[in-house]
């Protein structure tokens, strides 16, 4: 019998908001989420595709509007530390973030458990339906253009493509995130 694939997670074991994503980056030999350099090592390995996805993760995970405003003062350092364990100083700035690479042949008998006390963001169709979650019952629309679906702390959104998701997507997500405190549920 063939062993059942695994989901790969990549940083804190513990995180405000999950990633989900369908192909996991290439990682150096040794690669550790709290590495100074951890995020630096996934770009160099894997280029400019990788580069977006943690700029727009970075940029959803920052606490402050700055998408454009100081050509990125506030999430740029967000991006370098993204993966990293939180320290308290930083609880100011930016929400702590984990990535789940969900693997293709993944057994799916019932719908995934979301915590409901951190951000469960579901990146693109093929994400989706690897979860199994092709629909989701009582969904509401987050955005004017329908790109993203809501339940309760699920989101279901375009892939972290810019082409996809664009910086007024990326704010609209950022302000709904950062405007409700999940530590009160």
């Amino acid at each position: 019998m063939p062993s059942q694939p695994t989901i790969l997670t990549l940083g804190p074991s513990h995180a405000e908001v999950i990633f989900y994503l369908p192909t996991p980056p290439i990682l150096p030999p040794n690669w550790h989420h709290n590495h100074l350099n951890a995020i630096t090592d996934i770009i160099a390995l894997n280029g400019n595709h990788w580069r977006k996805i943690v700029t727009i993760m970075a940029k959803i995970c920052c606490r402050h509007a700055d998408l454009s405003a100081n050509k990125g003062g506030a999430w740029k350092p967000i991006r370098q530390g993204l993966l990293q364990d939180i320290s308290p100083q930083s609880l100011a700035h930016r929400l702590s973030c984990q990535i789940q690479i969900i693997p293709d042949q993944l057994s799916h008998a019932t719908e995934p458990l979301f915590n409901p006390k951190c951000w469960h963001i579901v990146c693109g169709k093929e994400t989706q339906q690897r979860l199994g979650l092709h629909t989701i019952e009582h969904t509401q629309t987050v955005d004017v253009n329908n790109k993203i679906q809501r339940q309760q702390t699920c989101l279901l959104t375009p892939y972290l493509d810019y082409r996809q998701y664009a910086n007024a997507l990326i704010e609209t997500t950022r302000q709904l995130i950062a405007s409700e405190d999940l530590s009160l549920n």
